[in-house]
């Protein structure tokens, strides 16, 4: 049976990253993916620019556009354009995007097996053992429970490994190894890809469009790529009822897209951030999606998905060097980096989607609000600070939110 130190099950931005600084660092690691690659993935393909403070790998030809602000909106009814003067985040396909940095890792040395079902995970003598199907057929249902997870099943093919990063996303089966029976905060997100005219995307290539109020609990949005806009709805607490029709009710109602046919959508949840867990147990350990590591604001879970993924390799590395077991230092790092900034987006989030049309007042009042979260997504503030300023001037903010938007019932 083929032996590697660690095996990632999912080769998107997380799991690639993960294989990229393992190879670097000298470690044997297969990637598995059910997927033949190169896949389109839904997804709205927002990168926040921090990605470059932590990225060694050159991006630049994945980048559709580069985004300067947005143009915000309450219900599609009313909008304010709020551009910045530096840039906030790119734009890319997730099929370009993915394949960029998996076929980086396999220049690094990592070995790639794709159309790779994992059917199962189970204990071995000297780590685990990965039992792979090689062909498309349809995984077990994850209902069944912990037992099939576990054992006592077959595949075309069993890998051994001493270590297993579960990247496989918000429904993958290292997730249901780990922890076959917890409950997990999804959002409900649908997607397509519009084709449009290249004037259009040209004109629309510097900002992005988030609407407030459009769907309960969420927003929606236009993205720009090259040939495409990029338009979904995200419903942050819970699945929303009747998701597609919030979704054909935006589409419809926006003039750049309105009466556009020549789409299909996809739906696909969104793991968000619900409370600090830890995602190491054993030899096994989760990043991005697959650990709820998505930002409970926005949704943007690429960045997150790549800098744990980071963080876990360096772990993995140091125990394979040092002899040990013990990957508990990725649930410490993981509760100094991530989890503070999440728990801040996550009162942001609060506020914003229970309140959208007051939020949208507080943006059109106070347009250097936005320019403070547009500093977040470069890197160069906190969450936890951009919370502290919306809530030292709360008290006003509310006032004269509440008081117009009292007044806009009678109009």
């Amino acid at each position: 049976m083929p032996y590697y130190d660690v095996i990632v099950v999912g080769a998107g931005p997380g799991g690639a990253t993960a294989a990229y600084e393992l190879a670097n660092a000298g470690i044997s690691v297969l990637i598995i993916d059910k997927e033949k690659f190169p896949r389109y993935k839904p997804c709205g393909g927002g990168l926040s620019l921090k990605i470059d403070k932590i990225l060694n790998i050159d991006i630049k030809e994945t980048i559709e556009n580069t985004i300067k602000g947005a143009y915000f909106s309450y219900k599609q009814k009313e909008g304010v354009f709020l551009l910045s003067d530096k840039p906030v985040a790119y734009m890319v396909m997730r099929d370009r995007f993915d394949s960029l940095l998996l076929s980086e890792a396999v220049k690094s040395g990592a070995s790639f097996i794709d159309e790779s079902h994992v059917k199962g995970i189970s204990n071995g003598k000297n780590g685990y053992e990965i039992f792979v199907n090689k062909n498309p057929s349809p995984l077990p249902s994850p209902l069944r429970g912990e037992g099939w997870v576990k054992g006592g099943f077959s595949g075309d093919k069993v890998y051994n490994c001493k270590y297993v990063i579960g990247a496989d996303g918000a429904n993958g089966i290292v997730r249901r190894f780990l922890y076959p029976g917890i409950k997990r905060t999804l959002a409900a997100s649908i997607e397509a890809e519009i084709p449009v005219d290249e004037e259009l995307t040209d004109n629309h290539s510097h900002y992005v469009h988030i609407d407030f109020g459009v769907i309960p609990y969420g927003y929606a949005w236009v993205f720009p790529k090259k040939g495409f806009l990029s338009a979904g709805i995200a419903g942050f607490k819970g699945v929303a009822k009747h998701p597609k029709r919030y979704f054909e009710q935006f589409i419809n109602g926006h003039n750049k897209i309105n009466g556009t046919t020549e789409y299909k959508y996809k739906g696909h949840p969104i793991p968000i951030f619900n409370k600090p867990l830890n995602l190491t147990k054993g030899g096994v350990m989760l990043v991005g999606d697959a650990g709820n590591l998505v930002d409970p604001f926005f949704g943007e879970g690429i960045y997150y998905a790549i800098r744990s993924s980071q963080i876990a390799s360096t772990v993995v590395s140091e125990a394979i060097i040092k002899g040990k077991t013990d990957l508990s230092g990725y649930d410490t790092k993981l509760s100094t980096e991530f989890y503070p900034e999440f728990m801040a987006a996550q009162q942001i989030s609060q506020f914003v989607y229970t309140f959208p049309r007051i939020w949208f007042n507080v943006l059109s009042d106070k347009p250097e609000l936005a320019e403070q979260y547009y500093n977040v997504l470069r890197g160069e503030n906190r969450y936890s600070i951009f919370l502290k300023e919306i809530k030292s001037i709360a008290g006003s903010l509310m006032k004269t939110a509440l008081k117009k938007g009292f007044l806009q019932l009678f109009k």
